[in-house]
Order: C-alpha cells, then structure tokens, then sequence
C-alpha cells in the first residue's frame, strides 16, 4: 500500500531528545567512540535481524536536517547544498513556484500535495514548513528501506521508509558503523544508479492524461543506457567527508541544466550532444548526435534547444543566419522541443492540455541531419546549441524574466567548405 502522507518517510521526530549536534559536537562523539563509518560486508538478512533485535547505534541527531549529516559528510552537504535537489521548493525555484500558482488557481487545492510527493517530501502536510523548504534532502533519498513503483506510486508514495535515524546508501555498512545514526547494507535501489531516481522522474501526466514528462521511460527504450548516476553524479577525487577512507565519491550537485544555468556556463549539457557537419556548394548539412540516454531535451516540457546556424564570408562578416526572430516560422525542425494545445486546438501549457501536437526532440542516441541553404560566397558556417530552462513565449505568457529564461549555449562549432566545392 501506498503510504500516507501522515508516515511520509518517518522523518517526523517519533522519538525524544532528538538535538542538533555541530561540527565540534559531532567530533566529540566520534572521538570518544572510537567509531567511523567503517565498511563492512554481510548478508542482509542478518542486518534485518539485527535491527529486529535492536541491535542499532542511538539516534543523536535529526535526520531530516543536512547540517546534522555536514560534519561528517561536509563534502557531500556542501554539493547537495549547490545542486537542484536543495532548490526543489517553491520557495527556491521561480518556474515551479509560478506554474505551482497556476495550478493551483485552475486545478484546484489538491495541486501542492500531488506537487509536493517531489518537492517538498519531508512534510506533505505542511508545505511551508522547516523540513518541506529543505527540498530533496539526504533523509529523503538515504532513509529508505526500498522503492515500490508503480501505477499512482510517485515521489514520497514510491518511498519505503527505514527505521527512523538509519541511513543506507551503495556501500555496505556495519549496523552500528556510526555512533550517531542507524546503517546497514547497501540499498539495491542506490546501488543500480537510477531506480531511486524513477520514483520521480519515470513520468508524469496530466489530467487529461497526456504525457508531459516521461524521462524514465525514453531511458527505458535507449540502446545501451547507461544509469542515471553515471551522468548525473560522477565520480570525484576526494572522500564523502571526515569519516569515509574511500578516495572517491559520487558528486551530489546532480549535474543537470539548473545547476549550468546557475553557473552560466553549459556543464553536463556540452556532452550531451554533439554537433558537426558538412558546408557543399550551396548546402550546408549538420549533424547532432544525442549522446544522452534519454530524449534530448527532456524533464519539465517547456524545455526548448534550437540549433543556430550562422553563415560567414572569407572575412568571418554574417551573411544569414537559418534563425532569428521567430524560430518556428524560420527553421522549425532546427527546434528541438514539444508542443501541446488545448481542446480548441490552440498552443497550451503542458498541465492544461488535451494532446500533444508536437515532438521534435532526439531519441536516446540519435544521430539526425539538417540541411539549410546558404549564400553562394558563404567559407563557413558556425553552428552553436541554444537550450532554455524556458522557452521565450513562455517565459512571457507566465511573467519570468529571471536567469531561469536565458539561454544556455554550448561552444561552437566551425563547418568549412569543403575545398573546391563552391556553389
């Protein structure tokens, strides 16, 4: 059964005496105890029985605030502090919050719970309280006994909680590895780099039931998909934090377009796709490669990648470019994007539409050409990726005129004609 909103993950304090323990205080404890978090092989079951026989540390600090796991896992903290998981609030994100409003307006008061199952999953019942503004925090992922997917199974409701203060990741630890907190054996749905993942980014739909959001499914369907984490969360130099003697660990920035938008720079995105092609006679023919293992844009379906091709003369002066003010009019298969309209057949966001009228995104590992003429004294053409957060129509319609609406642009790249070919 689907859990509710009252059991959402334990984490509400079912236990007193629960404090808040800074770095210094932290330090104590380990220091006395002679303990860190050690790595430990053994059978699973015997990690059950042991919980069953109470066999687990004390619960010495509050499992639902990062700051309690930052001294000992501060280098972890400190990314998960810089990534989207930490911004999933309405509270830190414009867009959400601004689409949240709307849904709200027009769907009704149901919208912040259903929202809410993965943006504010520590506390469903209060979205605006200390535990909700925390976003996708380390409980919410780390203080589970497994994932249960399924029809209406999403976020929270997806969520097997653990015992309460006990953290389990992809490593397999000892039941009494930490003096401060429960642990156990690695959680296979950590362990395989995305089914924790696809509790909220398998699909979504919306009351019409058009798909709007089916991220998992398109990795579902890619040849050779590679996991979510292997993208997503690299492999860094470095331990976790004080207590791990690993010399890697996982990034917990969760690479994405937030986190490059941020930065103003493309990040996961210049490896994303590739771009070539070929400049002959009159015709120029690129090429985009999705290296990804999901379409190409995907997630939230505003999401927008448009190809700009500008020609240049000997001298490096702009003769043409294939697009400018209205990209759709002027090159619309150089736009990569979906597209939804409502029952009266006109464009519509994607909550409030009855079909979806347009699909233009690449596949998982597609390669796909496009042609453009160009001017006969055209020597090169200078092609660059333009992504959005949000498209410029509808940043507009819902008044964003935050960074969340510029674009990103991956480096350029340069298509010489090919020698003795003119047009």
């Amino acid at each position: 059964m689907p859990i509710t909103s009252q059991q959402h993950l334990r984490l509400r304090a079912t236990r007193g005496g629960l404090f808040r323990l800074g770095a210094l205080g932290m330090n104590a404890v380990l220091a006395l105890s002679g303990a860190s978090c050690s790595e430990k092989s053994f059978e699973a079951s015997s990690a059950a029985s042991a919980r069953e026989s109470g066999e687990t540390s004390p619960v010495l600090i509050d499992p639902r605030d990062p700051a309690s796991c930052e001294a000992c896992h501060a280098a972890v903290v400190s990314e998960w502090r810089d990534s989207q998981h930490a911004r999933a609030h309405h509270d830190s994100d414009d867009v959400y919050a601004t689409l949240r409003k709307l849904r709200i307006e027009k769907q009704g008061a149901h919208i912040p719970g259903q929202c809410g199952a993965c943006h504010n999953p520590l506390d469903l019942d209060d979205p605006e309280s200390a535990a909700a503004k925390q976003g996708v925090s380390c409980a919410t992922c780390h203080q589970l006994e497994g994932i249960e997917l399924g029809e209406g199974r999403k976020g929270v409701h997806a969520l097997r909680p653990g015992p309460h203060g006990s953290f389990r990741g992809p490593h397999e630890l000892a039941q009494k590895a930490s003096p401060v907190h429960g642990s156990g054996p690695a959680l296979p749905a950590i362990l395989d780099g995305k089914t924790l993942c696809l509790a909220c980014h398998a699909e979504e739909k919306n009351a019409a039931g058009v798909v709007t959001c089916a991220t998992g499914i398109e990795h579902a369907e890619s040849p050779e998909a590679e996991s979510c984490t292997s993208c997503h969360m690299p492999e860094l130099d470095g331990p976790s934090g004080s207590v791990s003697k690993r010399t890697r660990h996982r990034s917990h920035q969760f690479l994405g377009p937030h986190l490059a938008r941020r930065r103003g720079e493309p990040g996961a995105l210049a490896g994303a796709v590739g771009l070539g092609g070929t400049l002959e006679g009159d015709q120029l023919v690129a090429t985009l490669e999705n290296r990804s293992s999901h379409d190409f844009p995907t997630g939230f379906p505003g999401r927008t990648a448009m190809l700009v091709a500008r020609a240049l003369d000997a001298g490096g002066s702009e003769l043409a470019r294939n697009i400018s003010t209205e990209p759709l009019k002027q090159h619309p298969e150089a736009v990569l994007n979906q597209g939804f309209a409502g029952e009266d057949g006109k464009p519509a966001l994607a909550p409030f539409a009855t079909k979806k009228v347009r699909d233009t995104r690449l596949r998982p590992k597609e390669r796909r050409e496009l042609t453009w003429q160009v001017p006969a004294n055209t020597e090169r053409v200078e092609l660059s990726l333009r992504f959005f957060l949000v498209p410029p129509a509808m940043a507009a319609s819902l008044g964003l005129a935050g960074p969340e609406t510029l674009p990103l642009e991956l480096p350029p790249v340069l298509i010489e004609r090919k020698r003795g070919a003119k047009p």
